[in-house]
């Protein structure tokens, strides 16, 4: 071969391994490349799975401080205003504003301001090393703006100063550092990353609305049964049970039978859920579809306790208070005597700061002994709602007994009633332990209201009367009476059974939590014409035990029973029995939600 083509085809080969060379170094080169982008995008979703893990973990805790907060106070003031000490003279703008409003006291967090929005945050950071941190902020959802009928007595409470709400309002119609229906809007921003807002780290923001779950008229820890033509009535007559829904009618005008105070008059439609294996209520809807559900996963009801602290009033600092009264048997007098005392919110301000409601034996300087029986009849309580002196900080009666109508009358029983092996015996909390008042044990005697005169009434405020409550053959003002009384309420408590056994009553709740009547035992109407009108507000009885409403019986309210033990002998059985053409109305947006009051309600999530 010629010399010059030998060295043609080294060249040849020479330029190839060149070329090769070449290709391999940009396949190293791109496969580096790759493998540095892989590894800034797992360790960008790392960032981004790590501030999610953050954000929903700065949302759980602080749904738990919420849920916190609801165990003393009716609504979610507190979570927008910590110190209530914000001035709101100048509504929708916020004069002196103080550092702590709408953000949790988390004793880890710092109080920052974002630079882009001005607003304030609680800053968390997850450890001292920097590795990523989460930001929270609570504010008020636009519940000022609504209609007053869909809320719940918790309305207006709290109106410090300058920090009116709702419709008193007038055309600004929002207060942002006060809640009226137990709805906040809850922002967190997790980061990660460092633990700066405004950087390029990953961040993921969770904006979620949290309050209660929806309501229902009939809330049951067990089964409802409806015989007869018993039925439920009202724009929110819904029946939600653990146990089975048997019998009866939901809504509807074709649930109408019996007096024309039991008529069901509207058309819309009413649902029951059944924990149950069974759900045959009918149906008066007019729209089509599964009214009466069995088997479906129902929450347990609310707790029912006569001592639960939120059934207090809340704090007072300045007259008019709203009267909480303490009605009892002095069984060491000789007589026996009943014994009226009144809260002092001078010596204790408020009566929701123990575990639980305190007795006038284990917090006498709390309470204000007040002379109520007139001469020789020490079995009456006579005291009248015009007393002003009963509406101080340190309650008094300016009226003296003999001059003021009789309201109570004691049947002078004494000793105790003592439950069986069932009796609330797994739960240590419901009852004090002193005083005679064990577990177990609700004092025989039963007061009765019994008014002297038709202008006499229950004196406005929450009574929580040691031993049972009957009302027979009694007339209190109607509806049309009371609505022309600006500010006149009333509740009671009776750690006993309640029994009304004939008549009408008409209660506009006192209780700030919604209640009129609160069992602590069982809840029985019966008899004759056995009415009860809550004068079309958003009102709820509820029942430790169980709950019966017989003949023509009429409760214009929410009502819950717990059913949770069977103490008292007055009722045993289903957690709710009605019979004949007993009727429960529900008109008005009821007090108490079903299952948990801190859910979620919306979710919008972002990410950056």
């Amino acid at each position: 071969m010629p010399p010059s083509s030998s060295r043609h085809s080294r060249g040849y080969i020479l330029l190839a391994v060149l070329l090769l060379l070449a290709a391999l170094v940009l396949l190293v080169a791109i496969a580096q490349q790759r493998a540095g982008d892989e590894s800034t995008t797992a360790n960008l979703e790392r960032s981004e799975a790590q501030a999610r893990a953050l954000a929903e973990a700065g949302l759980e805790r602080t749904r738990a401080y919420l849920a916190g907060l609801l165990e003393r106070d009716v609504d979610l003031d507190r979570a927008l205003d910590p110190g209530f000490d914000t001035d709101c003279l100048r509504l929708p703008v916020l004069e002196g504003i103080t550092s702590d409003d709408h953000l949790p006291p988390f004793a880890d967090g710092k109080r920052v301001v974002a630079s882009s929005s001005g607003k304030a945050y609680l800053r968390v950071p997850m450890d001292d090393n920097a590795d990523g941190a989460y930001f929270v902020r609570i504010d008020d959802n636009d519940d000022d703006a609504q209609d007053s009928a869909t809320l719940t007595p918790a309305t207006q409470n709290n109106i410090l100063g300058n920090c009116l709400e709702g419709p008193t309002l007038g055309p600004l119609r929002d207060n942002p550092v006060r809640d009226r229906d137990g709805m906040v809007w809850v922002t967190v921003t997790g980061v990660h990353p460092g633990t700066s807002l405004e950087g390029n780290a990953a961040r993921a923001t969770l904006r979620v609305l949290v309050g209660p779950g929806e309501p229902a008229g009939i809330i049951a820890g067990g089964t409802v049964r409806m015989l007869g033509a018993s039925h439920v009535c009202g724009r929110f007559g819904d029946v939600v049970a653990t146990g089975s829904i048997e019998g009866g009618c939901l809504c509807g005008t074709a649930c109408s039978s019996g007096p024309p105070w039991n008529a069901c008059v509207q058309s819309e439609p009413c649902i029951a859920q059944s924990g149950g294996t069974l759900c045959t209520a009918r149906t008066g809807r007019v729209i089509g579809g599964d009214a009466c559900s069995a088997g479906v996963s129902v929450p347990s009801p609310p707790r029912v306790s006569a001592w639960d602290v939120t059934n207090a009033p809340q704090n007072c600092v300045g007259a008019p208070c709203l009267p909480f009264y303490y009605l009892r048997m002095d069984e060491k007098a000789s007589p026996p005597q009943a014994r009226l005392y009144g809260w002092s919110y001078a010596a204790c301000q408020s009566p929701r700061s123990a575990p639980r409601i305190c007795t006038p034996s284990e917090c006498a300087s709390c309470w204000v002994s007040l002379e109520a029986n007139p001469t020789k009849k020490p079995l009456d309580i006579h005291v009248s709602d015009g007393d002003l002196g009963l509406r101080g900080p340190t309650p008094s009666l300016t009226i003296v007994a003999d001059k003021a109508p009789r309201i109570w009358r004691a049947d002078g029983v004494t000793g105790f009633t003592t439950g069986g092996m069932g009796c609330d015996v797994n739960d240590t909390t419901l009852y004090p332990d002193a005083s005679g008042l064990g577990r177990r044990e609700v004092p025989k005697v039963t007061f009765e209201y019994l008014p002297t005169g038709s202008s006499s009434r229950l004196p406005r405020g929450i009574w929580l009367v040691e031993g049972n409550v009957r009302f027979r053959q009694v007339d209190t003002p109607d509806c049309g009476t009371l609505s022309g009384e600006p500010g006149y309420r009333a509740s009671i408590i009776a750690t006993g059974n309640i029994i009304h056994e004939a008549g009408p009553l008409s209660f506009l709740p006192a209780s700030p939590k919604g209640f009129v009547l609160l069992a602590g035992r069982d809840f029985s109407v019966r008899g004759g014409s056995s009415r009860i009108h809550t004068c079309g507000t958003s009102a709820v009885v509820m029942v430790h035990e169980q709950a019966e409403l017989r003949g023509d019986s009429h409760l214009e309210a929410q009502m819950v029973a717990e059913n949770a033990s069977t103490c008292s002998e007055e009722l045993d059985g289903d957690a709710i029995q009605m019979g004949g053409t007993a009727t429960v109305s529900v008109p008005q947006f009821p007090p108490l939600p079903v299952g948990p009051p801190v859910r979620v309600r919306l979710l919008s999530e972002s990410t950056h």
